[in-house]
């Protein structure tokens, strides 16, 4: 029954007027975009369900659709009415389903028809700039992946956010030199690189690393082969070659 209703308003979307022998569509003044593709109606009053009958999704009970265009995601029913801004093109979404999984972005409620959203989704539908990074509110220390999702077929609701992105990379010195490195550990053998274009070599050859303004629970000390220490900004390292010989 519901396929029979939904063919029957896609014919009236398709209305023609005759002139003699002639056949003309009716001018369509208002558009809208779905899954990449732009429509036009002629409609006064749209609804949900109209749009998806335009856009072949028969029978529209059988998807969903969320609209995307004002900064948010959110679901639009088979009878909700859809508004016209003037010089405005909304744009939707639609998944074949008839699940809508919710989460919030930024404490503002969305709706999504698939179990998992991209990162990429998030940024595009929520205006977020590459400048920031986006976090779940259950683990605050591991930003999402720039090409990572979310999962939302889980039994809570996920708070995403964003924020300002830390720098990647800290500057230290380096036997009086400024380096600039990744953020997190650096190894000994990292810092000899650093300090040495050519490391020397040789059975009596003895290489040091000491360091000073490092992190609060080590702010000072030394490093030998195969050792590690987590580098902060501005953190001072003095690395030497000694000859034994």
């Amino acid at each position: 029954m519901a396929v029979v209703q939904d063919r029957i308003i896609r014919k009236s979307l398709k209305r023609t007027v005759r002139y003699g022998r002639r056949s003309v569509i009716m001018s369509k003044s208002r558009k809208f975009e779905l899954n990449g593709s732009v429509y036009s109606i002629d409609d006064k009053l749209v609804d949900g369900r109209q749009i998806r009958v335009e856009a072949g999704l028969v029978p529209a009970s059988h998807h969903a659709m969320v609209r995307i265009d004002e900064g948010i995601a959110q679901s639009v029913g088979l009878e909700n009415e859809i508004k016209f801004e003037s010089g405005q093109i909304p744009v939707f979404r639609s998944f074949e389903t008839d699940d809508i999984h919710t989460f919030t972005v930024n404490e503002r409620g969305w709706e999504w028809g698939a179990d998992e959203i991209s990162a990429d989704d998030i940024r595009q539908i929520a205006g977020i700039s590459d400048d920031h990074e986006l976090y779940l509110d259950s683990d605050q220390d591991l930003p999402i992946a720039e090409n990572g999702s979310v999962k939302l077929e889980g039994g809570g609701v996920e708070h995403i956010r964003s924020r300002k992105s830390e720098p990647k990379t800290i500057k230290i010195i380096v036997n009086a030199r400024e380096r600039e490195v990744k953020k997190g550990k650096i190894s000994f053998e990292e810092l000899i690189a650093l300090a040495f274009e050519v490391p020397p070599v040789g059975a009596q050859i003895c290489l040091t690393v000491s360091f000073r303004k490092g992190p609060p629970k080590r702010p000072e000390g030394s490093l030998v082969k195969g050792e590690t220490v987590r580098v902060v900004e501005g953190m001072v390292f003095n690395v030497t070659a000694t000859d034994k010989s």
